[in-house]
């Protein structure tokens, strides 16, 4: 598949390094000395490029191949610039999938469909599982059509002596917005049932749907 990464912070090259191994990755930066520094890191990679430019820019966006890209990744330093580069990407350019970071929590609400977001989420390591994961993807469609917007992807870590580790699916307080999607268990990936047990250092993937906020106080 063909991805552009918007933005080469800590977020937006963590998904590169994850995802670059089996698909094209785009990185667009605004910054002329990380997109430099960007560039030299990933000199050599072969799937990998790197251009200079603002993706509120749609010629910016047409340079990096937007117009032929299956997955935009958002992942600026600004919700704004986030924000409009999804709206380009969805409604100008009819990217399939798009993917956007919140950056401040209070502006989450934003990142719903009307703003060409389909997965809203803070997490470089989930990014990359929707991206890879198909047969993960093809169940949290079932479960909840991402591609209609107004939900959020976020994830836990269960730590030891915490309210999760030890308990199972079926014991946890599950608010009425939020569904377990998966147990990121190293590099396994376990489907929640109610007798599956979590474990200390299992990352617990939850979908909230339309209004909905899911937290450790909520499950735990």
């Amino acid at each position: 598949m063909k991805v552009i990464v918007a933005g080469a912070g800590t977020l937006g090259r963590r998904v590169t390094r994850y995802v670059s191994a089996k698909h094209e990755v785009t990185i667009i930066e605004q910054d002329p000395e990380r997109c430099a520094a960007v560039t030299e890191e990933f000199k050599g990679w072969k799937e990998v490029s790197v251009i200079l430019g603002d993706i509120d820019e749609p010629t910016v966006l047409l340079q990096a191949g937007v117009d032929r890209a299956d997955v935009f990744v958002a992942a600026t330093g600004d919700d704004e610039d986030n924000l409009v580069g999804c709206f380009l990407a969805k409604t100008e350019f009819k990217v399939k999938k798009v993917i956007a970071a919140v950056r401040n929590p209070r502006n989450r609400w934003l990142y719903n469909r009307s703003w060409g977001v389909d997965v809203a989420l803070d997490s470089a390591q989930i990014v990359a599982r929707i991206i890879e994961e198909e047969a993960t993807l093809t169940d949290l469609v079932r479960l909840l059509d991402l591609r209609e917007g107004d939900v959020t992807v976020t994830s836990m870590t269960a730590t030891e002596g915490g309210s999760l580790a030890g308990k199972t699916f079926g014991e946890l307080r599950m608010p009425k917005s939020c569904y377990p999607a998966a147990v990121l268990r190293g590099s396994e990936v376990i489907m929640p049932s109610p007798d599956v047990r979590i474990e200390a250092g299992d990352a617990l993937l939850v979908i909230a749907g339309p209004g909905g906020e899911c937290g450790l106080e909520d499950l735990g």
